[in-house]
């Protein structure tokens, strides 16, 4: 190995054990109590070694948040040729989120916390946002599995795969923001995430039925 392959092999593992202090010190503190101090304490690093890596706290999450996205793409991915049609994968890509929030709360909950911030607002590289969008993720499946079910006829076909995508991303993320943010509200009225999201599915696979005269049209 030469001396250019192995700075970047050890870059490299700094970079990975700067994000695992930063899971150790987000997720015992949390985001708002915890600080780059603490996060270079806990990695044996001073901090301007930590800025090198890392030019802000919100970026060091946002490194945080896409190994979990990486979890929930392998739940997702799993599940995607479980049914035969589009509008049941879609019912499976939503219970892969729930499943996601059961097998690793603390990313759950890290997606979470980015979902509910402006982005704009946070301090994160534009080539490194740019970069997350544009490789496979969560969005991408669901936009694949959109157009599978508009093919096979299990899915309406009047809304933009695009818009229909991003819309149902933003209902799903809105209610498990507002299940995080009012969880006792909900279990004062014996309603569990996992509930949530059920009767949320239900009512979106009733939705996303294509009607009779959009049959009609097709034939």
């Amino acid at each position: 190995m030469g001396i250019t392959e192995r700075k970047e092999r050890e870059r490299e593992q700094r970079y990975q054990a700067i994000i695992d202090a930063g899971e150790k010190v987000f997720f015992t503190k949390g985001y708002e109590s915890s600080t780059m101090d603490d996060v270079a304490v806990e990695a044996e690093l001073s901090k301007g070694t930590l800025y090198l890596y890392f030019t802000s706290k919100d970026e060091l999450h946002f490194a945080i948040m896409e190994r979990g996205m990486k979890l929930l793409m392998g739940l997702m991915e799993k599940r995607l040729h479980i049914s035969s049609n589009g509008i049941e994968t879609l019912r499976e890509l939503g219970l892969a989120l729930v499943e996601f929030s059961n097998l690793h709360p603390n990313y759950f909950n890290a997606l979470i916390f980015f979902q509910g911030r402006d982005v704009e607002l946070q301090k994160l590289q534009e080539a490194k946002v740019k970069d997350f969008l544009a490789n496979r993720n969560s969005l991408t499946v669901l936009n694949e599995t959109l157009k599978r079910g508009m093919a096979d006829g299990s899915i309406r076909t009047d809304i933009p795969i695009a818009e229909l995508s991003t819309t149902l991303w933003a209902q799903m993320m809105g209610i498990l923001v507002m299940y995080s943010a009012k969880q006792a509200v909900f279990k004062l009225h014996h309603v569990g995430r996992e509930q949530l999201v059920n009767s949320h599915l239900m009512l979106l696979s009733d939705a996303l039925k294509p009607s009779h005269m959009e049959g009609a049209n097709h034939e």
